[in-house]
């Protein structure tokens, strides 16, 4: 009777006991196990995103090229000390010259205002000087013979002008003393036998071009 007194008391206590739920404690047991399979992949997440943010970086190629050294308003003729290597990524060819090709640029003219820092292209640089004020650009219509073979622009030229529909009492033909600067050769087509050429002259070199009845161009010899 004790040992059946002891036994029922045994399974009293045990139906007064709280019981915990069976699918509380296999929630918790399956958090626990997918906690690190979690982890892991944020893990290879992030691994990957790092990842692919240097190759981006590694494939990204880094150039040198020849920055403005200060702001350089237009007109500036450039000088190596306004001139400075900027590393910069890739960029399309033309739009910056490369730091091995910075003499290409000392002694060009600037055509544009340049903020300081910023890479010099090409485009924005001219070899053309400025028009003094008494000079000019003269337009003037020759005859393909009376222009001298391989000329280009920026040649120096003498100019001859002649009046050969006077007769004979047309005046000898004229050397101009001043030179003129080739700036610019346009030439027609098969059909046309006039070449125009525009030279960069003292301005009152246009009375003398304008009164002439033939124009020819001696190109001049500069020496090195």
């Amino acid at each position: 009777m004790a040992e059946r007194m002891s036994d029922n008391a045994v399974r009293a206590r045990l139906r007064e006991a709280p019981q915990e739920s069976t699918d509380e404690v296999e929630f918790v047991a399956g958090a626990r196990r997918r906690t690190p399979e979690l982890l892991l992949g944020l893990l290879l997440v992030v691994a990957g995103a790092l990842g692919g943010l240097f190759l981006f970086q590694r494939g990204e190629e880094v150039i040198t090229v020849v920055g403005s050294a200060r702001a350089l308003p237009r007109g500036t003729t450039l000088a190596p000390s306004d001139l400075v290597a900027l590393e910069i990524g890739d960029v399309p060819p033309m739009s910056a010259v490369l730091a091995a090709d910075a003499g290409s640029l000392v002694g060009r003219r600037l055509v544009v205002d340049l903020p300081a820092g910023v890479p010099v292209s090409a485009y924005v640089v001219t070899t053309q000087r400025p028009l003094t004020p008494s000079e000019a650009l003269i337009p003037i219509a020759l005859e393909k013979g009376a222009v001298p073979s391989g000329l280009g622009p920026g040649d120096i030229v003498r100019i001859t002008i002649s009046f050969p529909n006077r007769g004979v009492d047309a005046p000898l033909p004229e050397v101009l003393a001043d030179q003129a600067e080739v700036h610019d050769i346009q030439v027609g087509d098969e059909f046309d036998d006039e070449v125009r050429i525009t030279v960069r002259a003292a301005a009152d070199m246009a009375v003398d071009l304008a009164r002439a009845e033939r124009i020819q161009l001696m190109k001049v010899t500069t020496s090195p």
